[in-house]
């Protein structure tokens, strides 16, 4: 009976570590399957800025023509505010990529690398937000 308990101490510590090692794979697999699906979405940010700076010239244009309006005006300050979400959008992409240190991480113990990537993931679920956020608001306004 006596060496079971042993045994079972370090079975039981094998199984910790593993768990906690398990998990640590688990997050970084997150993280990088968000940042995976936002990736892409990068492209399409840079299309909507596009359109959004050609819509911008196209209502100064019109301003320019001597036409004006409230609605005018309104529709300019949206599609400068729209393209600056968009902006902020990619710049916190790029951000959160050139400050992520996975492999960094995972040369942590595992309470600290799960720690990280859990706060990885908050950061790059932010990302993902702010990224379709800007990406559908931009859309409606050039749809409609």
């Amino acid at each position: 009976m006596k060496s079971l308990i042993p045994a079972v101490i370090i079975a039981s510590t094998l199984f910790g570590c593993t768990s906690d090692k398990e998990k640590v794979h688990e997050l970084e697999g997150q993280v990088l399957t968000m940042h995976d699906e936002v990736m892409p979405k990068m492209d399409e940010i840079m299309s909507l800025k596009i359109r959004l700076s050609k819509k911008i010239v196209e209502l100064d244009s019109l301003q320019n023509e001597g036409i004006t309006g409230n609605n005018l005006a309104e529709e300019r300050t949206k599609a400068a505010d729209l393209n600056q979400k968009l902006n902020e959008s990619d710049k916190a992409m790029m951000s959160w990529m050139n400050e992520y240190r996975g492999d960094s991480a995972k040369k942590l113990s595992a309470d600290a690398a799960i720690l990280y990537f859990e706060n990885e993931k908050t950061k790059i679920e932010e990302v993902k937000l702010v990224t379709l956020k800007s990406i559908n608001e931009a859309k409606s306004f050039l749809d409609k």
